[in-house]
């Protein structure tokens, strides 16, 4: 039962400008305006036009849909889709049969310059780093095991979302710190694990009832389960004197130093036992991602075999519209459009992230972006800026701008009071195993995940065009999309 306590006031970035339509097109409208004035001198009739075509433009760009995006991101999405199948982009085969060098079935996209670093933090230790080589960045995956809030009173609840909020704020602070996700992994369980629990618990010469009904246990209980792993990852930034990136082994030496910190703050935020994953580990676990069918094997004995990061890839891979083929599994993956419109409780995502029907594996990341908390004051005054403009500029205020204001005030005050801005998304992936009649097993997967979080008041969409790239973000590798940069799609639709 969630604490009656309820959290909102979630509000997206204001554009700002003429009607909010965003500091470009209002820059654009007074150009167009200038250059009509000026054409009138010469031709009252060409100056006419200009003005008619450049305002019609503009009033074209500034529409969007409840997905806030115009008819030329639209635009710009199928063009990039038609160059990726007409070059052969969303194409991707490894291994010896493949073109990666080496016969290796390394990383696919966005994934393709990810390395493992091993470090060991001052107690000897050892913990990985994720290497972001097309970034510089750095990241920490962090294994927790949340103790749940099913049986907890309203007042321990709260104190949990108190200690989470402390958590963000003191990584806001932290120098480097550039984005933290949280992600919850729902898979089938094997029951390897559990057969392997409890007949470490059985003796050779235990009684024949005793053993009998452990047995029946296992076969009872060992299958039809679902396990749900929950993976955080912090994700730095380091820049030397020079301007350059830290080299790994002063960059593990830095956050070695934070991890003990962290590691409390979590426990303190319901988080349990964190527990910094190794580079088998991660390897193991993208494996198992990318080719669910090996999760089985990977589990399958007391030393479970060796993954090399190189190897932890899919062997082929393929990416259209709104799905992702890779190995042994189809995927689809949405992003969050908006945030919930009203205040919800502590337990809002509850089903979004249990087990669902119909859905082989899914996985839920979410990811915040702290901001320092002078960059927090300074966006704080001007959202209440542009907030009040945009009430001034209406001759009859509406109840949605006079929310933008309110919304505003109140980050305000609650600035002043030491917390930080946050900005945070969501990406879900859903995983289908591949074969017979997999097209209608990830539609009623989809069903099942939209119909999720429609119940937690969240708007989703499908990452059209980019599925390879959402399935990646969505892995617990900590891949800041911020800083990476692909290559112009504007400049591909131009060509």
């Amino acid at each position: 039962m969630a604490s009656n306590t309820t959290y909102g006031d979630w509000m997206r970035r204001i554009p700002g400008g003429i009607r909010n339509i965003g500091m470009p097109l209002t820059i654009a409208g007074f150009g167009v305006a200038v250059m009509a004035l000026l054409v009138l001198t010469f031709s009252p009739v060409a100056g006419v036009i200009v003005a008619v075509v450049g305002v019609g433009a503009i009033a074209v760009l500034a529409v969007r849909d409840r997905r806030h995006r115009n008819v030329v991101d639209r635009m710009v999405e199928r063009r990039a889709m038609r160059e990726q199948r007409r070059t052969g982009r969303g194409l991707y085969r490894s291994g010896f049969l493949g073109c990666v060098p080496g016969g290796e079935t390394a990383l696919p996209g966005v994934l393709s310059r990810v390395g493992l670093v091993d470090a060991v933090d001052g107690l000897g230790r050892p913990f990985c780093l994720i290497r972001h080589g097309h970034t510089g960045e750095y990241s920490l995956p962090i294994a927790c095991h949340p103790q749940g809030a099913g049986l907890a009173d309203d007042d321990v609840e709260d104190a949990l979302v108190a200690s989470w909020a402390r958590l963000m704020e003191a990584l806001a602070v932290e120098q480097g710190v550039t984005q933290m996700a949280v992600t919850v992994d729902t898979s089938p369980d094997s029951g390897v694990r559990f057969r392997r629990v409890l007949g470490g618990h059985v003796v050779a010469d235990a009684p024949d009832l005793a053993a009998r009904a452990m047995a029946q246990v296992m076969d009872l209980y060992a299958t039809g389960g679902a396990r749900n792993d929950v993976t955080m990852t912090i994700t730095f930034r380091y820049m030397d004197a020079r301007g350059r990136f830290l080299e790994p082994e002063e960059a593990a030496r830095r956050i070695s130093l934070l991890l003990p910190d962290v590691r409390r703050r979590i426990a303190e935020a319901g988080g349990g036992d964190a527990v910094p994953l190794d580079v088998d580990q991660v390897a193991r676990m993208t494996r198992a991602c990318y080719d669910p069918a090996a999760q089985e094997t990977l589990e399958a004995s007391d030393e479970p075999p060796l993954v090399a990061w190189e190897d932890a890839g899919p062997v082929a891979a393929v990416a259209e519209w709104d799905w992702y083929r890779h190995d042994s599994g189809v995927s689809r993956t949405w992003e969050m459009c908006d945030p919930p419109r009203s205040n919800v409780t502590s337990g809002n995502l509850a089903r979004l992230l249990e087990p669902l029907p119909d859905c082989d594996r899914k996985r839920v990341t979410v990811v915040f972006h702290m901001l320092s908390p002078d960059r927090t004051a300074f966006l704080v005054e001007q959202n209440r800026v542009k907030a009040s403009a945009q009430v001034g500029q209406e001759k009859r205020a509406t109840v949605g701008s006079m929310t933008q204001v309110g919304k505003a005030d109140r980050q305000a005050v609650e600035t002043n009071k030491g917390a930080v801005m946050v900005f945070f998304g969501l990406l879900v992936t859903v995983t289908v195993a591949a074969g017979g009649d997999e097209a209608n097993r990830l539609e009623a997967a989809s069903r099942a995940v939209e119909s999720a979080a429609g119940g937690a008041k969240i708007d989703l969409r499908p990452c059209a065009g980019a599925q390879d790239t959402g399935f990646a973000a969505s892995l617990p590798l900590g891949v800041n999309l911020q800083t990476y940069a692909p290559p112009s799609l504007l400049g591909s639709l131009l060509k």
